[in-house]
């Protein structure tokens, strides 16, 4: 269960006004003028009030009000809002702690100005803004989403709002007439469910949702007849705007099986033309493979051409070379024999005479003689013809590797030629040829593509049109909806039956609903047929019932009721005059009331809570078993406490 643990009013220079509750029963009892009713008011105003609603003079000089919730998963949600109205501010932890967070950043942040050190001392905390309530289509975060979670209840749970179906969300606004009782509501002759407003019909899908489980958000709303009507009559309109030409190209054509037939021919036409532009493409793939293969070779051949060819020059300067070499040898060796017959003959060394004179080279013996260098250059003659002759030879082979490799060139490329004339005389023509055909094909294709879908779509919207034909709204139809469902009303009827019976009234009580009032009758007589007394009690179990009921059922609630005077105004005369025979059954009825309520108070279960706010207290032997809080007034003692708010001079009124 979700429980109230504290109310606190705070302001600067202000003692801090608090008071604490426990799970179970709790009671604030005192003399008026103490504070009471003002507790409730805080809750109202935190829980997303449009403001304080209740101001009183002791309460100068505050400035925010807290409310700290405790739920069964030891989590802790309060809630702060400002005296004066606006937004309200959420925290994860207790009141004490966000205090404690926001002095620390006070004395940390005490030299900065003062916006920044309140923008700071707002940043300390794990505070997140509210809003009091959400304005239009806003889907900004308020107090119903904060706190439904916390409560373990959906957040966006829809409720029907009027006669047509129209939904909005809960909120804990809407949600309040069950768990707090004022003391006005709690008197008055007005069912406290529907009270005295508007969005009567949202208060009351609350109620069934707060019995049942079950909300409207699959409800779909009937608008207005004549918004409706507008609506499908523009739909028709434009319906015929779209029909109208595709009729008037349909009229153009022909029947849709011979259109179905020529599909069918084009179709195979385009799938005979796909598969020899393909097979055409498959060739030409493979000629334009095996040209590059034959430019490739061309390539290769013309490359080695082109080292032929400096081989073959270097090998022509080499044999010039042995020939040059060959003529000056063969000179040389001629140029001996005539040697000898030379009268004045020099030294080819020294060029000294040799006759007649004897001289001698260094370094030499002997000197060679004409037969020596004859020998000699004959010798280098015949080594240098082997040469030439190998040379020549290689030459001889080089040419005909040059002439093998000129007739591959050509080859290639009269291969090259050919390719080009079959892929540019004959496949191109063919391709370009289907290729045409192809597209005209395609377009008729796509004609009667067209024109198909012209028949379904005229069929789709004629389809259609017959569909809003049928929607149109006749003149008379109402929706009716279904009343609350009997079985759980008549389910908690039975537990307010016994929360009565334990309030002094006959065990053979019983309990109805009525379901025009949305209020309870008590042995046929309805509520508001008492007398104010009579009626708070009356309101009073219908709310300690609600709450027993869906703590029973596991039904959605917050599990707290807070009741204000639900016993101040009990006295004889709010009894009806009974007949004679009933004077003393009812007079019994009256006197022990209080004593009664008291004790079945007292017996609340600890998973739920019970806040009563009254002048009258329960008995001391029953003050142990409640968590019992006294405002003594201005007569307090010193060990008494003189209201919620600390004081020496009377509150305002309650």
């Amino acid at each position: 269960m979700a429980r109230i643990s504290e109310i606190r009013l705070t302001g600067k220079g202000k003692a801090d006004a608090s008071i604490k509750f426990e799970p179970g029963a709790n009671v604030v009892s005192g003399d008026s003028d103490t504070g009471k009713s003002y507790l409730l008011r805080c809750i109202d105003f935190v829980l997303g009030a449009q403001e304080m609603t209740k101001v009183i003079e002791e309460a100068t000089g505050y400035e925010l009000v807290w409310l700290e919730l405790t739920n069964p998963n030891k989590e802790i949600l309060t809630l702060e809002r400002h005296l004066t109205g606006g937004d309200v501010r959420a925290h994860k932890v207790s009141i004490d702690e966000v205090l404690a967070q926001r002095s620390r950043a006070k004395d940390e942040t005490g030299e900065l100005p003062a916006t920044q050190a309140e923008e700071a001392e707002n940043q300390s905390t794990d505070g997140q803004v509210l809003a009091w309530r959400r304005q239009g289509l806003s889907q900004a975060p308020d107090v119903t989403s904060r706190i439904f979670p916390f409560f373990g209840m959906p957040e966006d749970v829809r409720l029907r709002s009027d006669n047509k179906g129209k939904t909005q969300r809960l909120s804990i606004r809407t949600l309040m007439p069950i768990f707090v009782f004022d003391e006005a509501t709690i008197i008055s002759e007005r069912s406290p469910i529907i009270g005295d407003g508007f969005g009567q019909t949202a208060n009351k899908r609350m109620f069934s949702y707060v019995l049942t489980g079950t909300d409207d958000s699959g409800i779909i709303a009937q608008e207005r007849r004549e918004i409706v009507q507008a609506e499908i009559s523009a739909k028709l309109s434009l319906i015929d705007d779209l029909l109208t030409p595709i009729e008037v190209r349909l009229e153009k054509q022909g029947s849709e099986d011979e259109e179905k037939d020529s599909a069918e021919r084009v179709d195979d036409a385009i799938e005979s033309l796909s598969s020899l532009l393909s097979e055409n493409e498959d060739t030409r793939t493979g000629l334009r493979v095996e040209r590059r293969e034959q430019l490739a070779k061309q390539r290769r051949a013309e490359s080695q051409l082109i080292g032929i060819e400096e081989l073959l020059e270097r090998y022509r300067l080499l044999d010039e070379r042995y020939t040059s070499d060959l003529k000056r040898l063969d000179f040389i060796a001629e140029g001996s024999h005539f040697f000898d017959g030379l009268q004045d003959s020099l030294c080819p060394l020294c060029g000294q005479e040799m006759d007649g004179f004897d001289h001698s080279h260094d370094g030499a013996d002997t000197v060679a003689d004409a037969a020596a260098i004859y020998q000699s250059a004959t010798a280098e003659a015949a080594k240098i013809q082997g040469l030439q002759g190998d040379l020549q030879a290689a030459i001889k082979d080089l040419n005909r590797r040059k002439e093998w490799r000129q007739n591959e060139s050509s080859a290639a490329a009269a291969e090259v030629s050919r390719i080009d004339r079959e892929l540019d005389g004959a496949l191109a023509p063919t391709r370009a040829r289907a290729q045409s055909s192809l597209d005209e094909l395609v377009q008729r294709r796509l004609n009667l593509q067209a024109w198909q879908s012209d028949r379904e779509e005229a069929a789709r919207l004629r389809a259609l049109k017959d569909e809003l034909d049928q929607e149109m709204p006749s003149a008379g139809k109402k929706q009716t909806w279904s009343p609350i469902d009997p079985v759980a009303v008549t389910a908690l009827c039975r537990v307010i039956e016994k929360v009565l019976i334990e309030w002094s009234w006959p065990v053979d009580v019983r309990v109805e609903f009525d379901d025009k009032a949305y209020d309870i009758k008590v042995n046929g007589k309805a509520r508001k047929s008492h007398g104010k007394g009579f009626r708070a009690v009356l309101n009073s179990a219908l709310a300690v019932g609600v709450i027993r009921y869906c703590h029973a059922n596991e039904k959605p609630h917050p599990k707290f009721i807070v009741l204000d005077s639900p016993l101040t105004t009990v006295k004889q005369r709010d009894v009806e005059q009974p007949s004679e025979g009933d004077h003393a059954e009812a007079q019994k009825l009256n006197q022990t009331i209080e004593p009664l309520f008291w004790e079945s108070i007292a017996k609340t279960s600890p998973d739920l809570q019970i806040i009563v706010l009254d002048n009258k207290e329960p008995g001391e032997e029953l003050a142990q078993n409640l968590n019992l809080q006294l405002f003594a007034g201005p007569t307090a003692g010193p060990d008494e406490r003189v209201g919620f708010i600390p004081r020496s001079d009377p509150l305002a009124s309650d």
